[in-house]
């Protein structure tokens, strides 16, 4: 310990004077720090955006001459979470079949608007993206300690994790962290459950994944993830003994990360009536009756060598490129030295993906949990990593560009031809 002391000492002395102060900065600020310096370009580039685009009611508005592209799309359905609950009953069209309604959106993000809202006696424009910004910057924070846990013990191992955390915050899908949806609060639950699992707090865990349950529906691959860090701590048991408290909240853990999964799907059948309510809403935008395991993105990848449509050959690419970076983790000899639990979490999420997920546009926002494939790509979770500074430089770069691209092309509404109609970010 003293000898990481003395390096750290000795790292600190070599930097400019103007740098040292923020050096000696606690973990928590400078990763605060990281993510708010981003999330300015990231305004910025919103901002121009927004003065370029025009208003088209109920999608992007609010109104005629007044364009704040962080209430586009989804967050139209989240403010009518906040305006007026769930409906009792599901809508049935012509056809018989179930429309688009809220039950498709998870309650934990505009309930916790409409409290803060009412608190302070403001609207749903104003504390939307205020607090997805601040639950943004809450999971850089915590990815931050994460990392630092995850990663080789080192004396330059608080920098690694924040290059990493820098990459994540900066890369093209971003811009969704300081928009009204739900992703930034999915992203603090997931890196403070997996921080939870790391410190073997079994209780908290279970309850963190509950709530993350309610959030976003990526809970079903973090029981791969539990049963991965229950058998790490059954493995040691002859070192640390589990006591009877220990293994009672295991099981908790295990049952609770369990029922996350399906705790939507139960609340939404017994809020509408129905039993099938949340996948019957789901149909109506997914336009099939059920989901078929990989054959959206067999389709999707078929169209893209088909057609060489943009619409089909990006995502197919983000897909496949996902999923390889995600699986090569697990090799030792590649993703070695970062926590098998974050590996394991990038593979079966990647996988959850794969499998239910349709090959459509929005499957870039959906890649955002994937923070540690930035560990990756930055190289730290190597004892010595060469060019780590270049890397992080670059991909940071590189992300900004990618959020010109999304945002031009996916977040601002630009009806296709013939329709009122676009391709959603």
């Amino acid at each position: 310990m003293t000898g990481t002391v003395t390096e750290r000492a000795r790292l600190q002395d070599r930097l400019p004077p103007r740098w040292q102060s923020i050096g000696g900065l606690p973990l928590a600020v400078k990763a605060a720090l990281v993510f708010l310096v981003l999330r300015v370009g990231t305004w910025v580039l919103m901002s121009v955006a927004a003065d370029q685009a025009d208003y088209y009611p109920g999608v992007q508005g609010p109104a005629e001459g007044d364009i704040d592209l962080a209430l586009n799309w989804d967050a139209v359905w989240y403010e009518r979470i906040f305006d007026s609950g769930y409906p009792d009953e599901l809508p049935i069209g012509e056809t018989g079949r179930v429309e688009q309604n809220p039950w498709a959106f998870y309650p934990v993000f505009p309930y916790a608007v409409r409290i803060v809202a009412a608190f302070f006696g403001a609207d749903f424009g104003t504390v939307a993206p205020l607090l997805a910004l601040l639950a943004g910057l809450g999971a850089a924070v915590v990815m931050a300690r994460l990392l630092v846990e995850a990663l080789p013990s080192g004396p330059r191992v608080e920098t690694f994790a924040l290059a990493a955390v820098a990459v994540w915050a900066a890369c093209p899908v971003t811009p969704v962290l300081q928009m009204a949806y739900t992703e930034s609060f999915s992203m603090l639950l997931l890196v403070t459950f997996l921080l939870l699992l790391l410190r073997d707090r079994w209780w908290a865990a279970g309850v963190c994944a509950l709530v993350l349950g309610l959030t976003r529906p990526i809970a079903l691959p973090l029981v791969i993830v539990l049963v991965v860090s229950l058998w790490m701590r059954w493995r040691v048991r002859g070192e640390r003994p589990i006591p009877t408290p220990e293994r009672v909240a295991m099981v908790w853990a295990l049952g609770a990360t369990g029922l996350s999964g399906i705790l939507w799907t139960a609340i939404a059948a017994i809020g509408a009536g129905r039993r099938d309510a949340y996948p019957a809403t789901m149909t109506a935008w997914r336009g099939e009756d059920k989901i078929n395991v990989l054959e959206p993105w067999k389709q999707t990848i078929s169209n893209a060598w088909q057609f060489h449509d943009n619409i089909f050959v990006a995502p197919a690419i983000a897909m496949v490129v996902a999923l390889s970076l995600s699986l090569l983790m697990l090799v030792p000899r590649i993703g070695g030295g970062l926590d098998l639990r974050l590996r394991v979490w990038s593979a079966a999420y990647a996988l959850y993906l794969l499998a239910v997920v349709d090959g459509h546009t929005s499957i870039f926002r959906y890649l955002i949990p994937l923070f540690p494939l930035a560990v990756l790509l930055v190289g730290v979770h190597r004892t010595e990593p060469r060019w780590w500074q270049l890397r992080t430089a670059f991909w940071v770069a590189a992300g900004f560009v990618g959020q010109v691209g999304w945002i031009w092309w996916l977040v601002i509404f630009s009806p296709l031809p013939g329709m009122y109609g676009d391709y959603p970010p």
